[in-house]
């Protein structure tokens, strides 16, 4: 695999994987659901079981990483999440390869992805709804490696990728086209109270986002045009597509 397709693994996998933890074993969780909020009327929890991403025509797959949990005022779209977290959990990948693509302890050539919220959590907005269901997040992407520096990001917070996640139909700008989600299989579990709605395999799209270019990689940014060549970053939107595959859950707070 060429260091290009290392480096859009990298943006991809951070894209998915939201680290601010360790995902749950279980489906659904609501144990850290900050039900004494007054503002929380809803507990969600949406956990991704595959997707992909694609830049500029290179597909890479996402897998099972992410998941995010917290509260949700559906009057307002806002979510809350559990105290002492941002809501977002993931397993950490070591990317296979690592910068040089090369699968040998080579020093220096191990490189972590950090996909991060750009900005605070009130930034994401949730809408519960049948058949539709969007999940908007702003994101920026550190790539961590000993080349990059510490300060290498894609995107940051005044200038993030902006994901609209939705089970409905895009409207992108060209040359991509308007695809669709689906809002998967619903069960509603009323053995328990209150009673729990699940949307089992949910597939939540979106071909409309921008990718920002690279900034702060090496000493001085000297890298950040290294980064920017790989990836063809900037990439404008109507060049990318996510498409991510969830299953859903949620529950009224109390």
């Amino acid at each position: 695999m060429t260091t290009r397709k290392h480096l859009v693994a990298l943006l991809a996998l951070g894209v998915s994987l939201l680290f601010a933890g360790s995902a749950s074993a279980a489906f659904p969780n609501f144990s850290d659901c900050p039900r004494s909020n007054p503002e929380v009327l809803t507990c969600a929890d949406i956990q991704s079981t595959t997707g992909s991403l694609e830049i500029k025509g290179f597909t890479v797959p996402l897998g099972e990483s992410l998941e995010i949990r917290g509260g949700i005022n559906a009057e307002t779209r806002r979510f809350i999440p559990p105290a002492g977290t941002t809501g977002f959990f993931s397993r950490a990948i070591r990317i296979p390869g690592g910068i040089l693509g090369i699968e040998f302890p080579i020093p220096g050539n191990a490189v972590l992805a950090i996909a991060q919220l750009a900005g605070p959590t009130s930034a994401v907005a949730i809408e519960i709804g049948i058949p539709i269901t969007t999940i908007s997040i702003p994101v920026k992407v550190k790539l961590e490696n000993p080349i990059l520096g510490s300060s290498c990001y894609i995107g940051t917070n005044s200038e993030p990728s902006r994901v609209n996640l939705t089970t409905g139909t895009t409207s992108p700008p060209p040359p991509n086209r308007p695809i669709s989600g689906s809002i998967g299989e619903i069960r509603e579990l009323e053995e328990v109270s209150p009673p729990i709605l699940e949307l089992i395999g949910t597939t939540s799209v979106d071909n409309a986002f921008a990718v920002p270019g690279a900034s702060g990689c090496g000493l001085f940014g000297i890298v950040d045009p290294l980064v920017n060549l790989r990836l063809k970053l900037p990439s404008a939107a109507g060049n990318n597509t996510m498409i991510v595959r969830n299953n859903v859950a949620f529950q009224a707070a109390r």
